[in-house]
């Protein structure tokens, strides 16, 4: 099923960049028009933590698009999927991470420095931060046993990963994420373009993947979610990444065709 997913994605992007470099449509853009929009994306994720054999899993997600300036534009990204990651050598361990993501990002179009550019093309570099909240479960490679997870009926919030704040039981684990991408996108019609996006998440957490630094300790029944030594500083942080395609659809027009 994954590979016939994973073809699927492929074939589809593919189509997507011989459509595109097949148009024979030019636009004039509107020099007053800037209208806000809305992007919906699907791609491939990977996570990038202890557990160093990375597999790939879709995701989707979805931006509302503000433009500030003729360059800058304020993004508010959402994002959601499952993550997984697995290692033989030592942990011995899958990993499987269920999470929604939340941001805001500010972009820039380079393009809008170049003289004499088609403006129907645009390239943005962004960059910004949010929170993801997720849960992570690890288990073993041959077995499936559980072995360690992030939430559980004893697990607790903590500012510093270490000391425990509050009521027991919480269901999901939220940390600061930086956000740091490039997309780029060329106009299909005046309300809509399509766009290829990458992005790297850099999370506040060694637990992304359930697995701590140097940690292959199991869990016992009854015991605190086996990852709550995660020291903010101390432990490495864990990163997720993920290569997109997408449609961005725009509240009004911006080019009048030739």
């Amino acid at each position: 099923m994954k590979i016939l997913l994973r073809t699927g994605f492929y074939l589809l992007t593919h189509f997507i960049i011989f459509r595109t470099l097949a148009q024979t449509k030019s636009f004039q853009k509107h020099p007053e028009s800037q209208p806000a929009s809305l992007a919906i994306r699907l791609g491939l994720s990977q996570l990038y933590g202890d557990l160093k054999d990375q597999s790939s899993t879709f995701f989707g997600g979805a931006s509302l698009v503000v433009p500030i300036t003729k360059t800058v534009a304020v993004e508010l990204p959402v994002d959601a999927g499952r993550l997984q990651s697995q290692q033989e050598d030592f942990y011995h361990s899958i990993s499987k991470t269920r999470f929604t993501q939340l941001g805001a990002v500010a972009s820039a179009d380079l393009l809008q420095w170049f003289k004499g550019r088609n403006g129907w093309f645009e390239f943005r570099p962004y960059a910004g931060a949010g929170l993801v909240f997720f849960r992570a479960e690890g288990f073993d490679l041959k077995t499936g046993q559980l072995q360690r997870l992030t939430n559980n009926e004893n697990s607790h919030r903590s500012r510093d990963g270490i000391e425990a704040k509050g009521k027991a039981g919480i269901k999901m684990t939220h940390e600061l994420v930086w956000i740091v991408g490039m997309r780029g996108s060329t106009a299909l019609s005046p309300r809509m373009s399509i766009f290829g996006d990458l992005r790297l998440n850099l999370v506040r957490t060694d637990k992304l993947d359930a697995t701590l630094d140097n940690i292959n300790k199991v869990m016992t029944p009854g015991s605190p979610a086996y990852t709550e030594g995660n020291h903010y500083g101390k432990n490495s942080n864990d990163k997720w990444g993920y290569a997109a395609v997408g449609l961005n659809f725009y509240f009004g027009e911006r080019y009048n065709r030739r």
